[in-house]
């Protein structure tokens, strides 16, 4: 019997991108969560769909003609510190449904610290990421999460891309 994945098998109920925006300070191109999917109590998964017209860090590997003075012919790549920021806004997500509207509704979280970043896989045009998110420690003040992501090239290619630890603190 084969063990499934964090990754398999999703709820179908999931917070959409106006619902998640209702729980996030971001807007524009730096809002990067698209649907957020509650798990349990501990745990809650966050889908990030990139695109063509996904923020792409201008002059971060930008696409060029392949020539042969070419130095790097391999972007646009969704840059490592976008992916961390993707799992801190996720973490915010859970922090608020977690301490309820009302106790965190005049409170944002920001980051704390950051640990253990590293990463596995590039994520491009047309990947999907999915960022697991699970509780560490958490209170009105502080939370601390330990995040990892795959991500999905085409719908059958998985393959890890980061992991990381984020520790937040609620500022009013």
């Amino acid at each position: 019997m084969s063990e499934t994945s964090w990754w398999e098998n999703l709820p179908e109920k999931a917070l959409n991108k106006q619902d998640i925006d209702n729980l996030l300070p971001h807007r524009g191109d730096m809002s990067f969560l698209s649907r957020v999917f509650q798990i349990d109590e501990d745990h809650v998964i966050g889908e990030v769909s990139l695109s063509d017209e996904s923020f792409w860090a201008p002059g971060h590997f930008p696409v060029q003609p392949t020539t042969e003075k070419t130095v790097f012919p391999i972007g646009p790549i969704f840059p490592g510190v976008l992916m961390v920021e993707s799992a801190a806004q996720l973490g915010i997500v859970f922090w608020r449904l977690r301490q309820g509207i009302e106790e965190s509704g005049k409170r944002t979280m920001l980051f704390k610290e950051i640990e253990k970043a590293s990463f596995k896989r590039e994520a491009r045009p047309n990947d999907r990421i999915l960022i697991k998110c699970t509780l560490d420690k958490s209170s009105l003040r502080l939370m601390k999460c330990s995040f990892e992501g795959v991500v999905f090239k085409g719908e059958d290619e998985v393959h890890p891309c980061f992991e990381c630890k984020i520790t937040g603190l609620s500022v009013s």
